[in-house]
């Protein structure tokens, strides 16, 4: 080695960075060892905590695990796609039973048998298991969109309150939300 290279020498245990060596990245961290945010202020970090970030869109899957593992969880932020995702499968699931209820659960002059009272009584335990989860998935979602999840009393005006609702679940994150996630 001539005196005019670089000493590149290094501790053990300490990557080396130099000529011919690639930077190491630590993909939560930028080099000075702060947080790294991604879109809509949040950081990696917080992923696990707080439910999916904003703009990150999340699968059919993973938002239906979250949302039963995140039961009665109103800090945080829900993502659009966590959100629309569970409102399809919740969609799903009562048509599905409803469905049954009327062809399966009825006789020919249209009253309910066993199977429709069963079936009746099966879509109303089924909604009411989901109540809790759903108004904390709604609150998340709005906190998503910077408004207190109490937004979601806007549906008991009659017919424009759920209009309403539901358009401010379709709104777009807003990086102000990341005051929900404490």
């Amino acid at each position: 080695m001539s005196n005019q290279d670089p000493d590149y020498s290094h501790a053990e245990g300490q990557s080396l960075r130099g000529y011919g060596q690639p930077p190491t990245y630590n993909g939560n961290q930028h080099d000075d060892g702060q947080p790294r945010a991604v879109p809509g202020g949040y950081h990696q970090q917080n992923l696990q905590n707080y439910g999916s970030q904003p703009g990150e869109h999340v699968g059919f899957s993973e938002a239906i695990k979250s949302f039963y593992s995140k039961y009665a969880q109103f800090s945080g932020r829900a993502s659009r796609s966590e959100y629309w995702w569970v409102f399809l499968y919740l969609a799903i699931v009562s048509t599905v039973i409803s469905i049954l209820g009327v062809t399966v659960g009825t006789n020919a002059p249209g009253e309910p048998n066993g199977i429709g009272e069963l079936l009746s009584i099966l879509e109303l335990i089924f909604g009411l298991v989901h109540l809790i989860p759903n108004l904390a998935l709604g609150a998340r979602r709005l906190h998503d969109t910077n408004r207190s999840g109490w937004f979601q009393l806007i549906a008991l005006i009659p017919f424009l309150g759920i209009i309403v609702l539901l358009v401010l679940f379709a709104l777009s994150p807003k990086r102000e939300g990341a005051r929900f996630d404490r």
